[in-house]
């Protein structure tokens, strides 16, 4: 199975953006680990998603506030 550390990597790392086949490199898992894995921490990357979402936003408004 798949350690704590390796599960809050996938979810940064998918929430990036970044594909099945580069996470499975990057963390030396097979490519259906990590399809299983973002099934499992759907929620999560989620999460995490929105939360850069929301982090852009206000970068967004910050530099438009600024002009």
């Amino acid at each position: 199975m798949v350690d704590t550390a390796t599960n809050e990597k996938f979810i940064e790392l998918r929430a990036a953006g970044m594909s099945f086949d580069r996470i499975a490199k990057e963390l030396n898992i097979s490519k259906p680990t990590a399809i299983k894995m973002s099934r499992k921490l759907r929620a999560e990357i989620e999460q995490l998603q929105f939360i850069n979402l929301e982090a852009m936003a206000e970068r967004y408004k910050a530099l438009k506030q600024e002009r």
